[in-house]
C-alpha cells in the first residue's frame, strides 16, 4: 500500500445513497489517505446542500442519480448552490457526451465506478482542489472589489440569485438592503480621493462585523453597498441588524488622526413579500433606500408599494 502524506486531512462531502459505494470510496481512498481524510456522507441531493451550508468542504463527489434528483441538473444545483467548492463525478455512467457536458458546467473531473482505485481516486480530488483554486486566484479580481475586498456587483449578483433559490427551495424569506453613507461625497471633495477610500474600507468593515457569516455584503460602486440576508423568520429581524448598521456607521471614524462623522440611510426589500425575482427585489429595495434618505441622516425603510 502507497501512503501519501497531505499537510491537513481533506474534507470532502460524498453524495452517494448507494452504502456499498460509499464503502468502496471510504476504503480506497484510505488506501493512499489512511486516516488523512474526513468524509460527510449524504443520500439526497436535498441533505447535500443543507449541509453545504453547514460548513465549507474542500471538495464534493457526487453521484448523479440520486433518489430525489438526476443527471446534469445535479451538478447544476450543487454548483449554483456552492460555486466556491470543487466537484468532482463518481458515476456508473460511461458516457464521454455526459462527462464533456459536466465539464463544461463547472465539474473538475468525471470518473467512472469500479474503474477507479485509491490512487486515481485521490489524485483527482487533489488535482480539483488544485485546479479550483487556482481559477479562483485567476477570479478574484473579476468578482472582488478592488478597495474594500468585499464582492462586487458582479459576484454580488450571482450571490443574490443563489439566495433566492434557496429561499424558493425551502420557503424561506430573504432580505436585500441597499446601504448608502450619507456624508461620503462631501468627506471625499474636502479631504481628498485617499481618505474617502479610507473612509470606504473602514465602513466596509464595520458592515460585515454587522451581519452573520451566511450573509453577504458587497460594494456595488461608490459609495453604495448591499447585503443579502438568507433565513429571515420575521420582519423584525431585519429591523434589528438595520439599526445595528445604522448604529456602526454613525460612530466617529479615525481617518489619519482625523475623527470624521458620517451615517446611513437604509432601504429593505423582502422576499417573496416584495417581489420574488431579482429584479424586483434590487428595484424595490433602491426606491427604499432613496426613500430612506430623504428622511434626513440615519434612518431606515422598508420597502412599500407606495414608494413607486
Amino acid at each position: 500500500m502507497i501512503t501519501q502524506t497531505i499537510s491537513k486531512p481533506v474534507d470532502i462531502l460524498l453524495v452517494d445513497d448507494n452504502p456499498v459505494d460509499v464503502r468502496m470510496f471510504r476504503d480506497n481512498l484510505a488506501e493512499v489517505w489512511a486516516n488523512q481524510f474526513l468524509l460527510t456522507r449524504a443520500a439526497y441531493l436535498d441533505e447535500a446542500l443543507r449541509r453545504l451550508d453547514e460548513k465549507h468542504y474542500d471538495a464534493v463527489v457526487l453521484d448523479l442519480t440520486l433518489p430525489d434528483s438526476r443527471g446534469i441538473s445535479t451538478l447544476n444545483s450543487v454548483r449554483m448552490h456552492s460555486p466556491q467548492v470543487p466537484v468532482v463525478l463518481l458515476t456508473t455512467v460511461n458516457d464521454e457526451d455526459i462527462a464533456v457536458t459536466a465539464l463544461q458546467n463547472g465539474a473538475q473531473d468525471y470518473l467512472i465506478k469500479g474503474q477507479v482505485d485509491g490512487s486515481m481516486l485521490s489524485r483527482s480530488i487533489r488535482y480539483a482542489i488544485e485546479r479550483h483554486q487556482a481559477g479562483e486566484r485567476e477570479n478574484k479580481m473579476a468578482y472582488l472589489d478592488a478597495l474594500t475586498g468585499l464582492p462586487n456587483r458582479r459576484l454580488f449578483f450571482d450571490r443574490l440569485n443563489q439566495s433566492i433559490s434557496r429561499a424558493q427551495r425551502y420557503d424561506e424569506k430573504m432580505a436585500l438592503l441597499f446601504v448608502d453613507l450619507d456624508g461620503f461625497k462631501s468627506v471625499n471633495d474636502s479631504l481628498g480621493h485617499d481618505m474617502g477610500d479610507l473612509l470606504l474600507q473602514e465602513a466596509a468593515r464595520r458592515l460585515e462585523g454587522c451581519l452573520r457569516k451566511s450573509d453577504t455584503v458587497a460594494r456595488i460602486g461608490g459609495d453604495e453597498f448591499t447585503c443579502i440576508l438568507p433565513h429571515i423568520e420575521r420582519a423584525a429581524d431585519i429591523n434589528v441588524v438595520a439599526h445595528k448598521i445604522i448604529n456602526a456607521l454613525n460612530r466617529p471614524f479615525d481617518l489619519k488622526g482625523r475623527k470624521i462623522q458620517i451615517s446611513g440611510s437604509i432601504g429593505a426589500s423582502l422576499f417573496p413579500d416584495d417581489s420574488i425575482d431579482f429584479e424586483g427585489l434590487i428595484s424595490n429595495a433602491d426606491a427604499a433606500m432613496y426613500h430612506a434618505k430623504k428622511q434626513g441622516k440615519n434612518n431606515f425603510q422598508f420597502y412599500v408599494d407606495a414608494l413607486k
